[in-house]
């Protein structure tokens, strides 16, 4: 459950950083700062499946 949270915070973060990217009038600080923002997100939610694919469920 935890992964999936931090996909779909992943996922938002990725999409409000492209609506920052193509509004007109962004300075060119901002675009870079969103790209790193963007590289920053994919490798972590990346990171984030590759993980989580080798945690192993308790016993109950």
């Amino acid at each position: 459950m935890i992964p999936a949270i931090g996909l779909m915070v992943g996922a938002y973060i990725v999409t409000r950083m492209t609506a920052t990217l193509t509004r007109p009038g962004t300075s060119k600080v901002v675009k870079v700062l969103a790209i790193l923002t963007i590289a920053v997100a994919l490798i972590s939610c990346l990171d984030l499946l590759t993980s989580s694919a080798t945690l192993s469920t308790g016993r109950f």
